[in-house]
Formats: structure tokens, C-alpha cells, sequence
């Protein structure tokens, strides 16, 4: 009997999240979906397990759980965000709680997450890791696309974004003699989960060279590639799909 390698997904309940969850299952893994909320209905892609993972403890537990059971941990998606409150203020009006949550679901989620698979894939000699980053994380926010919205850019969001980027590049350059792979998908305005309204997106769309948004589908094409052994030779790349917006 052939045992399914299994891909765990941060931020797993959410809108990306299950749409690598659905394509990745589509391809035979075994996809584990991590979450600190639960699922809001029965249909969800994945095997579901509650996780705070900026708490140490609870995540070194779903490590422990995932060694117990044999887990042939293969795969990792680095997903997972926030939009807390007071996520959207002005810098002067910014508070330190806020920035501190965003970085540390972003960045020390990530980080905790990582350092639980990578034994388990250095025994193996194998492993894929994708951290989703954003266009934000690479070039400065377009402030005049959000006159009008209730949205915006923070600093904090570009920090966070541009850390998980350079992130994939450190684990690519110490873990590349174990055949681990890490490399980031940074995605430009996404079309199912934007909360702008159709202004917004009407905007956003007539800057983009393509016309238009980015769907939760074509992102989770790119990240199937990224796990998928057709990407054997790719790492410690952040790969942009924008729709050209980041050309100018």
C-alpha cells in the first residue's frame, strides 16, 4: 500500500487555504489543515487540527502528534495571517499590540511551524515548503487605489510579507543539501477575498496590465506546482502572480 505524503496548511480554514487544500487533495496528499478557528461549515478540505501557532507549546504537541502517527510530512504552506483590530489605522494612530499579533502570526507562526517539519524531512531527505507572501512584501503600496475604501495597506502588513519572503530564502541556502525546498508565492489582489468592494476592485483591475484580480484557484495552481516533484529544481524563489501589476 502506497502512504500518502502529507502537506499541512496554516491558516487552513480560510478562503487560499482551502483552495490548496481542495487542488492538493485532488492530487493524492494527505492535507492537514491548521487553524486556530474551527471550520464554519461541514465542508472542509482536509483533515482539521486547532493550533495556535504562535504558541510554542501547543505547536511542539502537533509535531509530537504528527511523529507519533508516522506522518510522512512532505509538504509545509506557510499561509497563515491576520487582520486584528485596528489593522487598517494610520501609523500615528498604530498600536504596538496590533503590529507585535501580525508579525507574530506571519513570522513567528511560520517560523515555530517550520522548525517542527524540519526534522521530519531532513530524515527523509525531502520536503517542499511555501510560504505565501504578497506583492506588498516586494513594492510599496498604490495608497491612492484605497481613497474611498475602508482598506488599506498598513506598514505592518508590508513588514510581515517581506520577512516571509526573505524567510524561504535562508531556509532554501541551510536546508538545500537535505533536498528540502522553500520558496514564496506572492500574490497580487485577490479576487474572492478582497474587502473593498466592486470600487475598489474596478480600480485595482484597470491598473493591473491583465484587466483584472487574481482568483484563490490560480494561486493554488502556482502553489501545487511549488509542491509537486515538477519543481524539482526550483528554490529560494519568490514567485509573483499579479497579473504584471509589480512591472511598473
Amino acid at each position: 500500500m502506497t502512504i500518502k505524503e502529507t502537506v499541512l496548511i496554516s491558516g487552513g480554514v480560510g478562503v487560499l487555504g482551502q483552495s490548496y487544500a481542495k487542488i492538493l487533495e485532488e492530487d493524492g496528499y494527505e492535507i492537514v489543515v491548521i487553524d486556530k478557528q474551527e471550520p464554519a461549515g461541514k465542508d472542509c478540505h482536509g483533515q482539521f487540527f486547532q493550533c495556535d501557532i504562535t504558541d510554542e507549546k501547543q505547536v511542539a504537541e502537533l509535531g509530537k502528534l504528527f511523529k507519533n502517527r508516522g506522518m510522512t510530512v512532505y509538504g509545509l504552506i506557510n499561509n497563515a495571517s491576520c487582520q486584528p483590530p485596528g489593522f487598517a489605522e494610520e501609523l500615528e494612530n498604530y498600536s504596538s499590540e496590533t503590529f507585535k499579533r501580525v508579525l507574530e502570526v506571519n513570522l513567528l507562526g511560520s517560523f515555530l511551524l517550520t522548525k517542527a517539519v524540519i526534522p521530519l524531512m531532513k530524515k527523509r531527505k525531502r520536503g517542499s515548503i511555501i510560504n505565501i507572501g504578497s506583492i506588498q512584501g516586494v513594492v510599496a503600496p498604490t495608497f491612492a487605489i484605497y481613497e474611498g475604501t475602508k482598506i488599506t495597506s498598513p506598514l505592518v502588513y508590508a513588514v510581515a510579507k517581506a520577512g516571509i519572503i526573505h524567510f524561504c530564502k535562508w531556509i532554501a541556502a541551510r536546508y538545500g543539501q537535505y533536498n528540502i525546498r522553500c520558496n514564496a508565492v506572492s500574490p497580487g489582489g485577490l479576487c474572492d477575498s478582497q474587502k473593498g468592494g466592486s470600487k475598489f476592485a474596478e480600480v485595482y483591475s484597470s491598473r493591473t496590465p491583465l484587466g483584472r484580480m487574481v482568483s484563490s484557484s490560480e494561486v493554488a495552481e502556482l502553489v501545487r506546482f511549488l509542491i509537486s516533484d515538477k519543481s524539482n529544481y526550483i528554490t529560494g524563489q519568490n514567485i509573483l502572480i499579479d497579473g504584471g501589476w509589480t512591472i511598473y
